[in-house]
């Protein structure tokens, strides 16, 4: 499996995530920020402060955490919608 080689905030509550195997997955975090377990993400700087193990993304110093797997899953679940809407 794959790791987190680096993690960059970008505008709007987006992430730019570049994976050891050359991969780059671009994320948008802003449904997240509506959860409960991310809200204080919608703070800036704790957002613009995202950082690595290359195993998850954390914020304020470990205190909010996301795995690759959640990463992927995330991903997976916006090519699977915007399948079927394509298809329709």
């Amino acid at each position: 499996m794959a790791k987190i080689r680096d993690v960059e905030a970008k505008y709007a509550y987006r992430l730019l995530v570049e994976l050891d195997n050359g991969n780059v997955i671009y994320l948008n975090m802003t449904e997240k920020l509506e959860t409960v377990r991310f809200h204080d993400l919608k703070n800036e700087n704790i957002f613009n402060d995202v950082e690595t193990d290359g195993y998850s993304l954390y914020w304020d110093f470990g205190r909010i955490s996301m795995s690759l797997s959640e990463i992927y899953e995330m991903t997976k679940i916006k090519s699977t919608e915007e399948k079927k809407n394509n298809a329709i």
